[in-house]
């Protein structure tokens, strides 16, 4: 009986390390509501939860990739960019002048860094830390395209393209 106890237990901490370095090296992704139903201020229905079917999970997500167009935002607006699940969502077209505010809602923390793939670039413009809850801002002033990246997560990456 003890064996199988044992056996058990190890069976588990490997799952559960397994599963750990799964999340911690971004190849793990929690199902998220969809781009409208975050919009709109509801909540979206993980999929395989009652009273969602297939066909709706389905819809649900194709409605999310279509909608995860880049969004334009007029000069000297100011738009927010929130971190979830290891990732910063879409990437944006903004207007030069805009002020995009990085908000950590996440359950780790974050950087906002120019760059790609985790590493800070040399000319690095701006470079945010992002403890539990925070939210940083930076005003993107001249037109071009701009990598932003995670350099604790470097497969959390977006881009930036101002106007």
């Amino acid at each position: 009986m003890a064996r199988i106890i044992l056996f058990g237990s190890a069976v588990v901490g490997v799952l559960a390390v397994t599963l750990a370095y799964a999340v911690w090296s971004g190849q793990y992704e929690a199902a998220q509501p969809s781009p409208s139903a975050v919009a709109s201020g509801g909540s979206a229905q993980p999929s395989g939860s009652p009273g969602t079917s297939p066909s709706a999970a389905a819809s649900a997500a194709a409605s999310a990739s279509a909608q995860a167009v880049p969004s334009a935002a007029a000069s000297g607006a100011a738009t927010t960019v929130e971190i979830a699940n290891l990732k910063f969502g879409p990437d944006l077209t903004v207007a030069a002048g805009t002020s995009v505010t990085f908000t950590n809602k996440d359950t780790v923390l974050h950087t906002a860094t120019e760059g790609s793939s985790g590493v800070k670039a040399a000319d690095a413009r701006f470079d945010l830390q992002l403890p539990l809850g925070a939210s940083e801002s930076y005003t993107f002033a001249a037109a071009g395209t701009y990598k932003v990246t995670c350099t604790i997560h470097p497969t959390m990456n977006m881009t930036i393209t101002v106007q």
